[in-house]
């Protein structure tokens, strides 16, 4: 599984980090519900919550295929001040049981891969990228 991040519409509304993850296997593999997220270096921070205006469906496994690909979205809103800025986050996949698994630190691309936030949220997997816009 290979996973890749980009920050997208950054100082915008509708700010948010694009995650896309990839099946570089030769063998199917899933996910399910939607990605632990833990913005910046800190392990001990809690995980983001699920957005609640997300879609329903986050409980299904979404197989996918050689090559195939799944997006989720991590939500930024940005206050003004009191905010906090990170240029990486960790992300972790969730099993059958939602408990998420080993964490993984995802760096970013983009033009301005530093994104700041006072809250934030997740989206579900999805075959369809989210705020395709």
């Amino acid at each position: 599984m290979l996973l890749a991040a980009v920050h997208r519409f950054a100082g915008q509304q509708g700010d948010h980090l694009l995650v896309t993850a990839s099946n570089e296997g030769s063998k199917p593999c899933w996910v399910t519900s939607f990605p632990s997220v833990k913005l910046g270096g800190d392990v001990d921070v809690a995980a983001l919550p699920h957005s609640k205006k997300d879609k329903p469906g986050g409980t299904k496994h979404l197989m996918l295929r050689p090559g195939g690909k799944v997006y989720s979205a991590v939500n930024l809103f940005d206050y003004g001040s009191g905010h906090h800025t990170e240029q990486s986050f960790s992300l972790a996949l969730r099993g059958a049981d939602g408990q998420a698994g080993p964490s993984f630190s995802v760096a970013l691309k983009g033009e301005k891969p530093q994104f700041s936030w006072n809250e934030a949220d997740v989206l579900n997997w999805s075959t369809a990228r989210p705020y395709d816009f």
